[in-house]
């Protein structure tokens, strides 16, 4: 399959409510918005249709500029002048505001940016808003709702004891991370996106207490773990002993397998503790025995490969990034890394790509041969190596996470969705294996220890050898000790 880009990557919106305030004329009235929705806006190379729009209205253009030549379209266009945007926001406000920004022809009209000796109430609002982080915007359709939450943030952030009572470290770090935070809650992100508003944009949606991580995500008490001590071993020594394409299957066995959506897969074990099935269950015998690493192939078919490939191209792949510092909040900072030059894409839910059908068969096979429930799984990320791409020695295991309600990554299968000509292999510097790509297989290793699955394997290092020859098609999928998904929707994996 030779897979099609459906869009220009840098044609893309960065937020799911984008088409909807598009469609409420928040591009026209809102300039802000547009950074964030270039593709509902149509912006720059996103904008041939919004151009023939324009151009189909140009006889009649001149006659109505005509009559708004020295007027404003916007009641906030004094404010705005006040704080600079006439400069800053030329295109807009030289259009809109004429008059505030002082372009009336013949240059009649003194500009309220120039002639104003009192602040606009408004204007000192807004600016009182970078107090608690970013300068908030109001504009709009939505502008009087996003004025009302400017009120109730700062009677919140400056009266409130819900906030006064809060520790000095909570308050200093109680900041609006996005100029549109106090927008995004007057159409009601912080109820529907609240993983990212609640902490985000916690004066906006008057969340100040939740950014203490102890106080947003308790510990959970009656979590289900994935693996108790000594079932790692079990979970593998059953994935072997099971695999459909390691013996003869009776007709009733093939239907069955048929009908529960799993392929005839054959196992093949590059690694394993013993021979025999591990009786002692202690972190000194894991240690002298080897880890365990398995392949799978024909886990996959050519329609569920050639799928989550076009995925990817859906979504758009972008520059791959690292696991960064952690914040107060406990967000955790991306970074670019010269260690990891491939791009990816996110198969999620919030995309609607992680519930469709392909991605929702393949997650619970995956889950059936693990044994261990799909929502203990993050969402795919579907990889793609040109030539010269590679990730160098890695491990998965991210130690923080121990503490959170997820618990840490225990497993890693990886999915390969393409041949490749030459290179591109997985390899396991500690175990001297390397694992080739193949159209189809799939590769299961630990990153726990069999006698304390939350504690990190530090032989499962293990690296992304360069692509030589042709293109390389990959996906992951880590499974964590407890339900991620849940933690997931609340900021706390």
């Amino acid at each position: 399959m030779k897979p099609v880009p459906r869009r220009n990557i840098e044609c893309i919106d960065i937020h799911i409510n984008c088409s909807l305030w598009a469609g409420d004329s928040e591009c026209e009235t809102n300039s802000s918005v547009k950074k964030y929705c270039p593709l509902s806006c149509g912006v720059g190379k996103c904008g041939n249709n919004s151009t023939k729009d324009k151009n189909k209205d140009a006889p009649n253009r001149g006659k109505r500029e005509q009559k708004i030549l020295c007027t404003d379209d916007h009641e906030l266009c004094s404010g705005w002048a006040d704080m600079g945007e006439c400069d800053e926001n030329p295109k807009y406000m030289k259009k809109n505001c004429r008059k505030s920004c002082g372009v009336c022809e013949g240059a009649a009209t003194t500009t309220a940016a120039t002639s104003k000796t009192k602040t606009d109430p408004i204007v000192d609002m807004l600016k009182r808003t970078g107090n608690f982080g970013e300068k908030q915007v109001a504009a709009g359709e939505k502008g009087q709702a996003t004025l009302d939450n400017v009120r109730e943030m700062i009677d919140y952030m400056e009266k409130s004891d819900d906030f006064l009572t809060l520790s000095s470290k909570t308050q200093d770090n109680c900041r609006n991370k996005n100029e549109l935070c106090s927008f995004w809650a007057a159409v009601g992100e912080c109820e529907a996106n609240v993983s990212f508003m609640k902490v985000q944009c916690a004066p906006a949606c008057k969340t100040c207490h939740l950014i203490d991580m102890a106080t947003r995500c308790p510990e959970l008490p009656d979590a289900v773990p994935a693996l108790g001590p000594g079932d790692l071993n079990k979970m593998f020594e059953r994935i072997v002993e099971r695999a459909p394409g390691n013996r003869t299957l009776s007709d009733v066995e093939r239907q069955r397998l048929e009908k529960s959506d799993m392929t005839e897969y054959s196992v093949k074990v590059y690694s394993r503790p013993s021979d025999e099935s591990a009786t002692e269950v202690n972190i000194q015998s894991d240690r002298k025995l080897p880890p365990w690493v398995i392949t799978l192939d024909n886990f996959l078919t050519d329609e569920e490969t050639d799928a989550l490939i076009q995925h990817g191209y859906d979504e758009g792949y972008k520059r791959s990034e690292d696991v960064g510092a952690q914040n107060f909040d406990g967000s955790v900072e991306s970074k670019k890394s010269t260690g990891r030059t491939s791009e990816n894409a996110w198969c999620t839910t919030r995309n609607g790509c992680r519930e469709k059908i392909i991605p929702t068969r393949i997650l619970n096979r995956m889950s059936t041969v693990m044994g261990i429930p799909p929502q203990n799984s993050e969402d795919f990320q579907i990889l793609k190596y040109d030539v010269g791409q590679f990730y160098k020695t890695h491990h998965d295991y991210i130690p923080h996470q121990k503490s959170r309600q997820c618990g840490p990554r225990i497993l890693t299968f990886f999915l390969y969705l393409s041949d490749v000509e030459a290179g591109g292999g997985t390899d396991f510097p500690d175990l001297g294996i390397t694992v080739m790509p193949k159209k189809g297989r799939a590769l299961l290793w630990p990153s726990a220890m069999n006698a304390d699955p939350m504690g990190k394997d530090g032989r499962m290092m293990h690296q992304a050898l360069p692509v030589e020859k042709g293109l390389k098609f990959g996906a992951n999928l880590w499974t964590h000790m407890y339900d991620y998904q849940a933690p997931q929707l609340t900021g706390c994996n």
